[in-house]
């Protein structure tokens, strides 16, 4: 094992930032690729023709080329596509590629030491004590928590008129997580404390990180970071001693194998990153999945008749698993429209790919877009059609890493199963009592991969009383 890769596995921060500091630029001359205009590089094509981009590039140079671009994404690094390459990044063997330096361009001040920046056995460490917080019977009490939310909610949105639903969709979820994360009711902290988690996220995406002016997105995210580290710290000793049902409490008095329990630093740390992934890949799923139902209504009536054999007015956890056809369409919404389309690593080391060798300490790219619509591998996968993920043709099956809307291997999603259950529930509640109509039955989605997948219009859809 190298410096640089123990000093991740320690979580030693001084070594690391040394490293940063002193760790050479590499040169990349030798791999194809368009570095795109001065200073700003394939910045424009990644933020808003990034499929057409990563398309058309592959095409020119195969599955390896290089980038420039600024912000979020890096100065300079290599695509690595297809499903070859993801299993070279996600595998990791040999410990060759680093998560922190990958993410920490865009989550620096914001999400720092979130479990997503970690490596290796500190990484292996906070994912299994987090893990308890993401059981059955954990996200069983999560369900109860929810669905009455979620309903009540859903009944509050306008009917029978064009309207756009991202910011009700986003603002709901965000009152569930309040809730489910943190244990708070709907009210004025709650309200505060999801303003303050809006910032936070619209400053990832900000490419300068600069502090400067109360205006600039990164200042804002700072601030709003304090603001929920304020309410953090203030509340750790309360729920230690009489904890809730939430996650923040679950975190308060969870203990690793030495029977530690986590450090209010660690608790905070935790707790941003869950609302973080948890949140915002949940809305951008929603927002796809019901533009897709809107648009396929044969497709929303066979969901509906599914949901109305439940027979039922309240749904139970065990009832999840009867719901087979709304697991295809959650699993091809998420194939067609990745909510993390993107997903950065660092080489440690100098790596071996297609022939080329990719320096140490390059920024590396792999694409779940580029893989879900690979014709190689997937019927028509311009077509939304939730059967391909049915026993009969499990079309997911062909290779193991062409499908990767979690990622994979030891950096997972770990809130999957929580994030399919959420959207289980709200739509056992939409579909019971409302059709979905999109704006135009011939019109696109219109939406932006980069930095999540979310739509660029607000999402304009009616909402029927059945």
């Amino acid at each position: 094992m190298t410096d640089i890769q123990y000093a991740l596995a320690q979580n030693d921060t001084p070594a690391i930032r040394r490293y940063q500091r002193n760790a050479s630029k590499p040169d990349l001359r030798h791999i194809p690729g368009n570095s795109g205009l001065p200073i700003v590089g394939n910045a424009h094509n990644l933020l808003f023709r990034f499929e057409d981009y990563i398309n058309n590039s592959y095409k020119k140079y195969g599955p390896i080329f290089k980038f420039k671009s600024i912000g979020t994404i890096g100065t300079e690094g290599v695509w690595l596509l297809g499903p070859e390459a993801n299993k070279l990044v996600l595998q990791n063997q040999g410990k060759i590629f680093s998560n922190y330096f990958g993410w920490n361009i865009a989550f620096k001040g914001l999400f720092d030491n979130a479990l997503l920046e970690q490596d290796f056995n500190n990484h292996k460490a906070n994912r299994k004590i987090l893990q308890a917080a993401f059981k059955k019977e954990a996200v069983q009490s999560h369900m109860e928590i929810m669905s009455p939310i979620l309903k009540n909610g859903i009944h509050q949105w306008p009917t029978n008129t064009l309207f756009k639903t991202l910011t009700p969709l986003k603002t709901l979820l965000l009152d569930t997580g309040s809730k489910v994360f943190l244990g708070l009711d709907p009210g004025h902290e709650s309200a505060e404390l999801n303003q303050a988690f809006v910032n936070i996220v619209m400053a990832v995406a900000d490419p300068f990180k600069e502090k400067g002016p109360f205006f600039f997105p990164y200042a804002r995210g700072v601030k709003g970071r304090q603001t929920i580290t304020d309410f953090i710290f203030r509340n750790i000793p309360k729920r230690r001693n009489n904890p809730g049902k939430d996650i923040f409490s679950q975190l308060c008095v969870l203990t690793d194998d030495d029977g530690k329990r986590l450090s209010n630093e660690e608790i905070r740390d935790q707790v941003l990153f869950v609302l973080f992934a948890a949140h915002d890949t949940t809305t951008s799923t929603l927002c796809s999945l019901l533009y897709a139902i809107a648009s396929n209504p044969k497709w929303q009536e066979e969901l509906r008749e599914e949901i109305s054999n439940l027979d039922k007015d309240h749904l139970e956890f065990d009832d999840l698993t009867l719901m087979e056809k709304t697991s295809w369409s959650i699993k091809e919404t998420i194939r067609m429209y990745p909510p993390l389309g993107v997903m950065p690593r660092f080489t440690l080391e100098d790596v071996e790919f297609n022939g080329y060798t990719i320096p140490a300490n390059s920024q590396v790219m792999i694409s779940a877009v580029f893989s879900h619509y690979d014709e190689e591998y997937w019927s028509n996968p311009r077509q939304f059609d939730p059967r391909r993920f049915s026993p009969e043709r499990a079309e997911d099956k062909k290779d193991f890493f062409q499908y990767i809307p979690f990622g994979g291997g030891a950096h997972k999603c770990l809130g999957m199963h929580f994030a399919e259950t959420q959207i289980k529930t709200f739509l056992f509640h939409f579909l019971k009592n409302y059709r979905v109509e999109p704006k135009t039955r011939n019109g696109d989605y219109k939406f932006r991969w980069v930095p999540l997948t979310f739509p660029s219009d607000g999402l304009p859809l009616t909402f029927r009383k059945l």
